[in-house]
């Protein structure tokens, strides 16, 4: 039986992939959540932590706004190599060099937010899920084009430019929160915390 591991807020789950589309870098966290080996993840295609349920257009999507050098987030689901899964609040930015020129791009990820949320978690992870189930039904059946082209109606119909801003429907960020909340680390008092996350209700298990 598979099951759901929860991410440690306290943590940053961190990928660093090139233009390549292949793994140049990846944090102790990342590689204990997955149970990959360093050697064995690095050179990969980031593709290899996409689960199952995940349609191939959301993965290629978001892969090209990094490619495009735009910052988002995301909403997305992984699998370990032992086929457990987690869902993630995941934001990518571009990363540049010294002399200005594209680097590489940088995925962090950080347990889903219960507060600055518009509405609950389950809600949230039921109309994405939902979405991705239709997503990934419609590329099963008659390819990835006519994903594209149901992803497109259906943000049209909900009122959304682009992907990003479907995501973003859900949480109440402002540029400066976001960046805080992703920057949660060890040495993040309690009383921050408290301002994106229930942190008693998780840290009580």
């Amino acid at each position: 039986m598979n099951k759901e591991l929860l991410l440690d807020i306290r943590k940053t789950a961190t990928v660093k992939i090139n233009l390549n589309n292949r793994i140049d870098y990846a944090n102790d966290y990342i590689l204990e959540l997955l149970g990959y080996k360093l050697l064995d993840f690095v050179t990969q295609p980031p593709k290899i932590i996409c689960h199952d349920d995940m349609p191939d257009l959301i993965h290629d999507t978001i892969g090209g706004f990094i490619m495009n050098y735009q910052e988002g987030i995301a909403v997305l689901k992984h699998k370990t190599i032992n086929n457990d899964y987690f869902w993630a609040f995941t934001h990518y930015k571009p990363s540049y060099n010294k002399d200005g020129s594209f680097e590489a791009f940088i995925t962090r990820r950080k347990p889903l937010p219960t507060k600055k949320l518009n509405g609950t978690i389950e809600d949230m992870r039921h109309q994405i899920s939902q979405l991705y189930q239709i997503l990934k039904g419609i590329e099963n059946h008659t390819g990835q084009k006519q994903a594209e082209k149901y992803l497109e109606g259906f943000l049209e119909y909900k009122g959304y430019d682009t992907l990003k801003d479907y995501y973003m429907s859900f949480f109440d960020f402002s540029k400066d929160e976001l960046e805080e909340y992703f920057s949660i680390d060890e040495q993040t008092s309690s009383k921050k915390i408290r301002r994106y996350t229930n942190f008693i209700d998780i840290y009580s298990n």
